[in-house]
C-alpha cells in the first residue's frame, strides 16, 4: 500500500504563483516586479532553485502598489504608506 499523502490547504498565503503569472494578474511587466523587490515594497518567497513564488496576498498588496505608482506617489510615499498599513 502507498504512503497517502494528506492535500495542502491553501490560504492567501501560499505561495504558488511564479512571476510571470504574477506580472499577468496584476498587469505589473516583470522589469518592475523585480525593481518592487529591490527597492523593498515587497518579499516574495523563494523556491530552492531562488524561482520567485507570489501569494494571493502579495497581489493584492502589487495591485496597492500599482495605483499609488499610477497617482504618481513616489517610493518614499509608497513606503510610508505601507508601513502605516502594516501600523494598523
Amino acid at each position: 500500500m502507498g504512503k497517502l499523502y494528506r492535500p495542502l490547504r491553501r490560504t492567501t498565503a501560499t505561495p504558488i504563483y511564479t512571476i510571470g503569472a504574477a506580472s499577468r494578474l496584476t498587469g505589473i511587466p516583470i522589469w518592475t516586479l523585480r525593481w518592487i523587490e529591490r527597492h523593498g515594497l515587497l518579499r516574495p518567497s523563494r523556491t530552492r532553485g531562488r524561482q520567485r513564488l507570489y501569494t494571493d496576498g502579495d497581489l493584492g498588496r502589487l495591485r496597492d502598489i500599482r495605483g499609488w505608482m499610477e497617482r504618481k506617489v513616489n517610493l518614499a510615499g509608497i513606503r510610508v504608506i505601507l508601513s502605516l498599513r502594516a501600523a494598523v
